[in-house]
């Protein structure tokens, strides 16, 4: 079940790396896998992570922005002044970035 990644002979890298607690304050770029728990202040609060189908879908873990959101490699998403972004997907991990507005 491989998702689309990054351009060929790039590597699957993210800037934070598995480093989850750089979202903290709403700024990050991480690798996700399904299960984990995003730390967030940065509008949409902490989220829940589930990667499947070449999509990253992000729940919140305490009702912090009110709905899930999923979606592919290109997908944007803004939630009051927090904007997220599935950066790549492969092999089960994906590649989200968080950025305030």
């Amino acid at each position: 079940m491989a998702g689309v990644a990054a351009p060929s002979g790039a590597p699957f890298v993210a800037v934070d790396g598995r480093n989850l607690r750089a979202c903290s304050d709403g700024e990050c770029e991480v690798l996700v896998r399904t299960g984990d728990q995003v730390p967030n202040d940065g509008g949409a609060g902490p989220l829940s992570v589930t990667v499947q189908a070449g999509k990253v879908g992000l729940a919140p873990s305490s009702g912090g922005m009110g709905g899930a959101v999923s979606g592919p490699p290109g997908m944007t998403h803004q939630i009051n002044r927090q904007v997220i972004v599935v950066v790549a997907v492969q092999d089960g991990e994906g590649i989200v970035r968080l950025s305030r507005k």
